[in-house]
């Protein structure tokens, strides 16, 4: 323990110690935490805990310490349970959580939520079939929680990627049971998934009738609407939702919410980054639009987009949402998907702010041509997004992304030069290419910054949906974006074009496997080589 002092190795005090003063703990020190848990186990404290190895970012000693405790106490159903449901919703270890889930459910085999988990679990780890007896088990020993069984495959096929098979079973649900407004929200869902937009809406606006409350259902409609194109509508049901909010962003958001039709002129406003880096990029141009109307604007964004949006953005403020923020003096904040409602965006020609609005560094662009190899036409390539350890995030990055194993088998040769702009875990997936040679500058990179140096360098980049995709749309790139089939809302319904990038081209998947797709963009790939000039 780095930075503050503590006698005392009392769990109790440790924990206490760590909330206080988190950011001086850096490691945490295993033997002392795991010595302490020994002497004060229960079901709350291992939670307590094994969330605190994560918050760390010390995944590895987070699991050590939960499986050690497990192996201790083989026989401690509550322990169990409270072990699997920490690594469900912490990480990405499904075939852990699985494991204890099935010894869970040996332990006690009465206990109904031990069951459903297990099915979840398995479905979530894609193990569909394993899944489907589960459930049905699960059906068969309690068929007094029925209707609660059914919601729960429902919903998780929808967020794995079976929107189809999801809307199957809820429709033969609405036959038997007649709807509620729940039904009605997994099943306007299932279609806003399928790409449905229209019928979407019309089931979202049935379940609203019958639970005008439901945060779910106007969540639904809200970003459905957006999908069809209805912004005007859209971006003001949007800001309704649940913001989430992050210990880094938190006093931020405590500052009085800027909402649509508020006057900014003469106001201080500070914008906060509250989902992804590509919502980030994406939204970013709109904070042009209030400072235009008057207001002194300032962005709290992680340290990696600060030096790119300093040159983008001349007359605006920036602060690392990692350091300290003087807050005094501003009038409101808002969260940055909010820009588009606030800035008044009612329909396509609107989402044109500017084109390109993102500027690489001069200096950069010449730095990463000098590093990057002479043959032209020079092709980027980012084949996964980043994988956050929750299951929502992980659900969705398992849409979203493929494997590097998969372009090679769809492309081919290519008459081009391929650079990568792959970082984090799928970037290890290069050494085991076997294709024609890929070009890496990524040791060299540090931020955005760096990564729109070096696209200013490429005649072409090839992403998933991630936010590669929109640094590469900001800075008016041709971008060929692969979407997933189940395609985010702002990509519309169909289509290869979008309002929100005019040099983008939407590939769009059919279905769960990216493989047809792929092959799609790379035949589009060798003709686009062939017809290339400088």
């Amino acid at each position: 323990m780095q930075g503050v002092e503590i006698k005392s190795t009392s769990l109790a005090d440790l924990i206490a110690a760590q909330e206080e003063h988190g950011d001086a703990f850096a490691p945490m020190n295993y033997a002392v935490w795991r010595a302490a848990l020994q002497q004060d186990l229960t079901p709350e404290n291992l939670a307590k805990v094994g969330e605190a190895f994560f918050d760390k970012w010390q995944e590895i000693e987070g699991i050590k310490l939960v499986l050690e405790t497990i192996s201790a106490n083989p026989n401690d159903f509550v322990l169990t349970m409270a072990a699997a449901i920490l690594l469900f919703h912490r990480t990405t270890r499904y075939d852990i959580v699985v494991t204890l889930l099935r010894k869970a459910v040996l332990l006690r085999p009465e206990i109904y939520p031990a069951h459903l988990m297990l099915a979840d679990a398995l479905l979530v780890k894609d193990d569909v079939n394993a899944a489907c007896e589960q459930f049905a088990k699960t059906l068969k020993l309690f068929p007094e929680h029925k209707k609660e069984t059914n919601r729960n495959l429902i919903v998780h096929l929808v967020d794995c990627g079976y929107p189809r098979e999801a809307l199957d079973i809820a429709n033969t649900v609405l036959t038997e049971d007649g709807p509620t407004s729940t039904l009605l929200n997994d099943i306007a869902c299932a279609m806003q998934r399928l790409n449905h937009s229209d019928t979407a809406l019309s089931v979202y606006k049935q379940a609203l009738e019958l639970d005008p409350n439901c945060a779910a259902s106007k969540f639904g409609h809200a970003a459905t609407a957006l999908k069809n194109g209805q912004y005007a509508t859209g971006f003001v049901e949007y800001a309704g939702r649940s913001l989430k909010i992050t210990p880094a962003t938190k006093k931020i958001a405590d500052l009085p919410r800027l909402m649509p039709g508020q006057s900014v002129a003469g106001k201080k406003i500070i914008c906060y980054q509250e989902q992804g880096m590509g919502d980030t990029l994406n939204f970013c141009r709109f904070a042009l639009v209030l400072r235009e109307r008057g207001a002194d604007v300032a962005l709290a964004v992680p340290p990696a987009l600060i030096r790119l949006f300093e040159r983008s953005f001349p007359g605006i403020t920036f602060f690392s949402t990692l350091g300290e923020i003087a807050l005094e003096g501003f009038d409101y904040s808002t969260p940055i998907p909010d820009l588009p409602g606030l800035a008044g965006v009612k329909n396509a020609a609107d989402l044109l702010v500017a084109s390109p609005y993102l500027k690489a560094d001069p200096v950069g662009v010449e730095k990463f041509g000098a590093l990057l190899p002479a043959r032209r036409p020079r092709v980027g390539l980012i084949w996964a997004g980043e994988c956050r350890a929750n299951v929502a995030d992980y659900l969705a990055d398992q849409r979203r992304s493929t494997k590097l194993k998969e372009i090679e088998e769809a492309f081919g040769p290519i008459d081009a030069t391929l650079v990568s702009l792959q970082l984090g875990k799928p970037r290890e997936e290069l050494a085991a290419w076997h294709g024609q040679p890929i070009f890496d500058p990524m040791d060299e990179v540090h931020d955005m910054a760096d990564t729109a140096a070096i696209m200013e360098n490429l005649d072409l980049i090839i992403s998933v949906d991630t936010s590669t995709a929109h640094l590469a749309g900001g800075l008016a790139r041709p971008v060929w974006m692969v979407s997933r089939w189940d395609a985010c809302w702002r990509w519309g319904d169909d289509g290869e074009s979008t309002p929100w990038y005019p040099t983008m081209r939407i590939f769009r998947s059919q279905e769960r496997s990216f493989k047809p797709v792929l092959a799609q963009v790379g035949a589009a790939l060798r003709e686009w080589c062939k017809n290339w000039r400088a």
